[in-house]
């Protein structure tokens, strides 16, 4: 089981979810928040961040796949136009 837990609607920005007992896996997903960052061009720019922590079990879950789980996450939020056909 994979669980999501989400507090960013009560403007909580980071928080370490607690793995249920028989889960897999728990998704702790924060607010966001506007962060300055680099843009692609070197420049500076402000950017929409929000934090998402996983907490897994790794007699179930093998770590290298949840990074790449992670990763293809956070494309997706980050450009979601490749869902689109």
């Amino acid at each position: 089981t994979f669980t999501l837990s989400n507090l960013g609607m009560f403007g909580v920005d980071r928080f370490d979810a607690i793995l249920p007992p028989g889960t897999g896996a728990i998704m702790a997903v924060g607010a966001s928040q506007p962060s300055v960052v680099a843009t692609k061009d070197g420049r500076i720019g402000v950017k929409s961040q929000m934090q998402v922590n996983v907490t897994a079990d790794h007699r179930v879950i093998y770590g290298a796949d949840l990074a790449a789980f992670l990763q293809t996450l956070a494309k997706i939020i980050e450009d979601p136009k490749d869902l689109t056909f």
